[in-house]
């Protein structure tokens, strides 16, 4: 009986690779359209410690192309802003840092063009703050985040 087991297990496991199928540029592409929801927008909170009175990066945002160009111009505004606290937006270059299974990891070596968003705290002020960004992207696709901020 254990054997039989065994070899059903074992043939179940061939016919599962055997009848794995590949998906298509355009069944990848209406996946990642379904991350990002109907509109195209994905909507994220992130959490970040800055220093009383310091300034702190809270992101990087670029858009590449697989041989590391830009595929364009990032949009980010600010939609809420702090109120223990003020945030700037720069275009500036700087490193991208994609995991190594992303066909754009190779672009980790070299800086990049793209927009940095900095948080710097009131002086003496610790305690909570928040703000929201609205990343547009030039493929038509939209982030909205909320940053929780906590100074200390």
């Amino acid at each position: 009986m254990n054997k039989f087991l065994l070899t059903v297990c074992a043939f179940g496991l061939l016919l599962s690779v055997a009848f794995a199928e590949e998906k298509s540029p355009e069944q990848l592409r209406e996946e990642r359209g379904h991350i990002y929801g109907i509109e195209g927008q994905r909507n994220e909170t992130i959490t970040r410690v800055v220093a009383s009175g310091g300034k702190q990066r809270l992101d990087f945002y670029t858009s590449l192309n697989p041989d590391c160009t830009i595929s364009g111009d990032i949009k980010v505004r600010v939609t809420k802003q702090p109120e223990h606290g003020t945030v700037d937006t720069v275009v500036t270059t700087e490193y991208v840092h994609y995991p190594k299974e992303n066909i754009r990891s190779k672009c980790n070596q070299h800086r990049v063009k793209g927009t940095l968003v900095n948080y710097k705290a009131a002086e003496k002020y610790t305690g909570s703050d928040e703000l929201d960004l609205l990343v547009l992207f030039p493929h038509g696709t939209a982030w909205e985040i909320h940053y929780n901020i906590n100074v200390r």
